[in-house]
């Protein structure tokens, strides 16, 4: 082979080589890989809220309305009482589009054994089926005392649940789940549990 035909053969290999690792450079990326992750961390941190796995079939209760709960164990009357919404204190707030609903409730122990409920009992859900948890930083206003927490047979608990919603939400109802660890566990089959939450329209 002659120097001419070495020195072209050398030239085509270099060029070769080049453009493969131009090719795989690790800096070039796809553009709709980078859109994907920026939609994604955009929307991780933008609300708490989350759709209900399917539309509520319960019967839907009305405020000031006594609901009798009668269920294994259980021997409750529940009523909320009223709404309205709380502009906040200060510096603890609502954020920035949103605001906090308060609904006042009674639940009333019957039975023969003391119940205790928590803020995973209750939330709220609307017209979008959307569904929103207890605002726990609202707890700490003054003039919202929760009824979650033990009560005694024959006893009653009245309190306050805030919940935080975007300003335009219409058609929102209460949902009251009596045994939520249970029917998340799904003991229903065990403990003959009616696990279809209590409805009100707020």
């Amino acid at each position: 082979m002659d120097k001419n035909n070495r020195s072209k053969i050398g030239a085509i290999a270099s060029i070769t080589l080049l453009t493969l690792a131009l090719g795989c450079s690790p800096s070039e990326q796809n553009p709709e890989t980078i859109e994907s992750r920026e939609s994604r961390d955009r929307t991780s941190g933008e609300t708490t809220e989350s759709p209900a796995t399917k539309p509520i079939s319960a019967p839907t209760h009305s405020l000031g309305e006594v609901i009798s709960i009668s269920q294994n164990n259980l021997n409750l009357q529940f009523t909320v009482n009223s709404t309205r919404v709380h502009p906040g204190k200060g510096v603890i707030q609502p954020n920035k589009g949103n605001q906090w609903v308060v609904v006042d409730t009674t639940i009333v122990n019957q039975g023969q054994q003391a119940q205790t409920f928590s803020v995973v009992s209750f939330e709220v859900i609307d017209s979008n089926n959307n569904t929103y948890e207890v605002a726990l930083l609202a707890s700490a206003l003054e003039d919202i005392e929760t009824p979650t927490g033990e009560i005694s047979p024959g006893d009653q608990r009245q309190g306050q649940l805030v919940f935080e919603v975007p300003e335009d939400t219409t058609n929102l109802k209460l949902l009251f789940q009596p045994n939520p660890i249970e029917c998340e566990e799904k003991l229903t089959a065990a403990k003959g549990l009616d696990c279809q939450p209590i409805v009100v329209k707020l």
